[in-house]
């Protein structure tokens, strides 16, 4: 059998846009003679469209692009689509569309199955149907995550009434790293299992932070893989079921984190029209990764770093920032901040009676570089990036309206070391960050010789208990006997429970694990927990 996969980007409610590249790759199908096309879910409407889907106008313009389709088309096309059931409302829905008919596959039956809250737009839905396509019994579901997956299948097999020659998990499901290694591993197993050709194929692109991988996965009833496609390149994929078998080559950490993080940027700029972005560039490791994924994502011409030396910025730091600039090939302005901070602190020295220097002056160098960048902004257009990362982030270390300002966060979940990390691996396409900004002590910059360690724990610390809060869930008992000190985590626990009311006026970043912070995880922001060991 020759089918087919359809790996899409879309953009959410662009359905006319939409509906032209979905015509596109059924003409390429059909120029190839292929016996059906699939595409994943969601597809017309073009992701997770929130309470657009509670607009009855948008949801009659789906249910037209789908008999559209329909008219159009001499093959089979399997879709995603939003459908109206009289009686059961609307329907997260895969349909047949062909021969003048839109038959509903499936629908999804256990809702809120994602990081989404379909269970508030869709209702349950428990019926799957076997179609007869190319003399094959195939099945079509519609499932997000790998637990899902797992416990339902199963179930699938034992109510279906003809029993399926190939199952198709179609998806709209984030990525997170481990996800592509995890969903091979499950439709192998699957396969095997069920004596069953098993596929997957998810959405593609990045959507208000979230990036869908477009994971493509083919495996025979014996578990053999015939198509495994992990690349984020938008394609149309042919594959002959009666192929030949092919070999699970895991991809490179990085690497897949890297193309994430760009792709989310990119889609995100492309998809809301921004053109330009600027930064400021610090001579630090996080604004050097970022405006390497910025130049990556949408060219180095389309890029400003703004440089806002104070008299506290060293020469070292000036001359790495230009250096990486240069390397980058962006372009670079230099707006020192010395008397705009003079001139501030000479209109509140009045107010700031009584009071020695502490934070606020701190603070203030901050909020005056968000306001070079915003009028920046305003005056030419640049979309403004924010640098700040998941450590930071994760213990309040940001000035609110200041270095935490900006439209769009790319490294926000990404922990320290993991900035560092990616940054090596950046350095291996071209070595583009200076060593100095890797190899140097992290500092602010806003005071004399400042290192970040003066208000935190050394980032591998920090970094290794945030590991065991946020991504191991361990017990307060569990990190200390693990070897943290306790004075060491009841400050971290501390800082991460206060702060979390910054973190909800942060900009939207691209999700790259489980744990991302209001995606994954949400604190209380008037939180009196107090967390310590559990008495037995």
């Amino acid at each position: 059998m020759k089918i087919a996969l359809a790996k899409i980007n879309q953009t959410a409610g662009k359905v006319t846009d939409n509906l032209n590249k979905i015509s596109d790759y059924i003409a390429d199908a059909q120029k190839e003679k292929c016996d059906l096309i699939v595409f994943p879910e969601f597809a017309i409407c073009g992701g997770y469209c929130g309470d657009l889907l509670l607009n009855k106008d948008f949801i009659e313009e789906n249910i037209k692009a789908a008999d559209k389709i329909i008219k159009e088309s001499s093959i089979p096309v399997i879709c995603g689509t939003v459908t109206k059931d009289g009686k059961k409302g609307l329907l997260n829905s895969i349909s047949l569309l062909y021969k003048e008919l839109s038959t509903v596959a499936s629908a999804k039956y256990t809702l809120n199955d994602s990081a989404f809250n379909d269970i508030k737009y869709f209702k349950k839905y428990n019926i799957i149907n076997a179609l007869k396509i190319a003399n094959k019994n195939i099945m079509f579901v519609v499932m997000d995550s790998s637990e899902t997956i797992k416990e339902n299948i199963t179930t699938v097999f034992k109510e279906i009434k003809v029993k399926p020659d190939t199952v198709f998990i179609l998806g709209c499901s984030p990525y997170y790293y481990g996800k592509i290694e995890e969903f091979k591993e499950l439709i192998k197993n699957l396969a095997a299992e069920n004596k069953a050709d098993f596929a997957y194929l998810n959405l593609l692109g990045g959507n208000d932070g979230f990036v869908f991988d477009g994971l493509a996965i083919y495996a025979d009833k014996q578990g053999n893989f015939k198509l495994i496609e992990q690349s984020f390149e938008e394609k149309l994929i042919i594959i002959d079921t009666d192929g030949t078998n092919i070999e699970n080559k895991q991809d490179d950490r990085n690497k897949e984190m890297y193309d994430v993080l760009v792709l989310g940027l990119k889609d995100y700029m492309k998809k809301n029209k921004f053109k330009k972005c600027t930064l400021g560039i610090s001579g630090g490791i996080d604004s050097a990764l970022v405006a390497a994924i910025a130049a990556d994502a949408i060219g180095s011409e389309n890029v400003l770093g703004v440089l806002m030396p104070s008299k506290y910025t060293s020469k070292e730091s000036i001359d790495c920032a230009l250096e990486l600039c240069k390397n980058l090939n962006i372009q670079t302005k230099t707006v020192p901040v010395n008397d705009i901070y003079d001139v501030y602190i000479k209109t509140l020295t009045p107010s700031f009676e009584g009071k020695g220097k502490d934070l606020t002056e701190e603070n203030l160098q901050a909020r005056i570089r968000s306001n070079i960048l915003m009028a920046l902004s305003n005056k030419f257009g640049y979309f403004v990036l924010c640098t700040g990362n998941k450590s930071e982030d994760a213990v309040g270390y940001s000035t609110l309206y200041g270095d935490a300002t900006g439209g769009y966060s790319p490294i926000s979940d990404l922990y320290k070391k993991e900035v560092y990390e990616l940054s090596k691996y950046r350095n291996t396409i071209s070595k583009v960050i200076p060593e100095f900004i890797i190899t140097r002590p992290p500092t602010a910059e806003l005071r004399e010789n400042q290192k970040d360690s003066d208000s935190l724990p050394e980032y591998d610390i920090l970094d290794d208990i945030l590991t065991k809060i946020l991504d191991k869930q361990m017990t307060y008992s569990q990190i200390i006997e693990s070897g943290v000190k306790e004075e060491v985590l009841n400050k971290v626990w501390k800082l991460l429970s206060v702060s979390e009311y910054k973190r909800r006026q942060s900009p939207t970043g691209t999700k790259v694990s489980k744990s991302a912070f209001l995606r994954d995880i949400t604190l209380p922001m008037s939180n009196g927990y107090i967390w310590k060991k559990t008495q037995k």
